[in-house]
C-alpha cells in the first residue's frame, strides 16, 4: 500500500518589490472620545500599482503589531482581519494614497497606525511525499 503523509504542503511568499516606497506624514493624531469621532490615517505610495496591496497595522505598548486589513491601492479590493468589522474599520485607495478610516474612537483604539506594502503574494504547492507502508 501507498500513503501519502501530509496532503500537498503549500507556503505564500510575498514578493516584495524595492521599488515602492511609503510615506505617513502625520506623526500624532489626538481625538476627544465621542461616539461621532473618527481618525484618518493616509499613506502616501510612490512605485506601486493599482494592484499593489496596502497593509494597515495597529502597535500597541508592550503588544506584537497587528494587521487590522488589507486592500489594493486602487481601492478594488479590501479585507478586514478576523475580529473587526466595517463599523470600526474602514479604508479606500484613491491615486497613490491609501486612507485608512477608525470610527467611533475609544481608548482601546489607542496605538501607532502604519502601513506596509508589496506587489503580490506567490503561493507554492510541494508534492507530497509517498512512502510504502511497511507488510
Amino acid at each position: 500500500l501507498l500513503s501519502s503523509h501530509g496532503l500537498f504542503p503549500s507556503f505564500c511568499l510575498p514578493a516584495v518589490l524595492w521599488a515602492i516606497h511609503l510615506e505617513q506624514e502625520q506623526i500624532s493624531i489626538t481625538k476627544h472620545l465621542l461616539s461621532e469621532s473618527f481618525a484618518k490615517i493616509t499613506c502616501k505610495v510612490s512605485g506601486g500599482s493599482d494592484s499593489t496591496y496596502i497593509h494597515w497595522y495597529r502597535a500597541r505598548t508592550g503588544e506584537a503589531p497587528q494587521r487590522l486589513l488589507y486592500l489594493t491601492l486602487s481601492g478594488s479590493e479590501m479585507k478586514l482581519e478576523a475580529g473587526f468589522s466595517s463599523e470600526k474599520l474602514s479604508a479606500y485607495g484613491r491615486q497613490s494614497t491609501s486612507v485608512l478610516l477608525v470610527y467611533k474612537l475609544e481608548k482601546a483604539d489607542n496605538g501607532h497606525y502604519y502601513c506596509a506594502a508589496w506587489e503580490f503574494t506567490q503561493c507554492h504547492k510541494l508534492p507530497a511525499a509517498l512512502h510504502r507502508k511497511p507488510a
